[in-house]
């Protein structure tokens, strides 16, 4: 049953840190349900979080109750280390609309419905970025191409010095 809660969550979800926060969120929530209080985490969500948590089908939502929920959860949380990850630095921090956009993409080239975007800032890259599938780093961004072609670039300016 985990793997079928997981798969609705993942239907919209391409990144690592989305799918911890869309975990945390869920999990705030189902805890206020099934036992009430005050809940720090459901009440600072912003309304894209809620808006997220509304769009979950009431099929999904009935698969919890109040004697499986931690257990559930807590498998949902080890399962995530199992997913396929793509980790893909970039020079920007992706909005959420990119990330959907870069996942979508990510999940059709690797042909992998259920791949997940770990997503890693490196400013000193340029124009494009860096990928690492299955522990094998690709440096695709203009910085890797400069490199490559350093002493022809170097020959080239020293003529034009001259």
């Amino acid at each position: 049953m985990d793997q079928e809660i997981l798969n609705i969550i993942l239907k919209d979800t391409y990144s690592l840190s989305q799918l911890k926060h869309r975990l945390r969120i869920l999990k705030s929530n189902l805890l206020k349900t099934f036992f009430g209080g005050e809940n720090n985490q459901t009440l600072s969500s912003t309304a894209r979080d809620l808006n997220w948590l509304q769009s979950l089908p009431d099929s999904f939502y009935r698969k919890f109750n109040k004697d499986n929920v931690y257990q559930i959860l807590t498998g949902l949380e080890k399962g995530i280390s199992g997913l396929p990850a793509l980790t893909m630095y970039l020079t920007f921090e992706p909005d959420d609309a990119t990330l959907n956009q870069i996942g979508s993409v990510a999940r059709k080239t690797f042909n992998s419905p259920f791949l997940i975007l770990d997503i890693k800032l490196n400013p000193n890259l340029i124009a494009g970025a860096a990928l690492v599938w299955k522990g094998v780093y690709r440096d695709y961004s203009l910085r890797a191409k400069v490199e490559s072609r350093k002493l022809e670039i170097i020959d080239g300016f020293k003529k034009f010095l001259r």
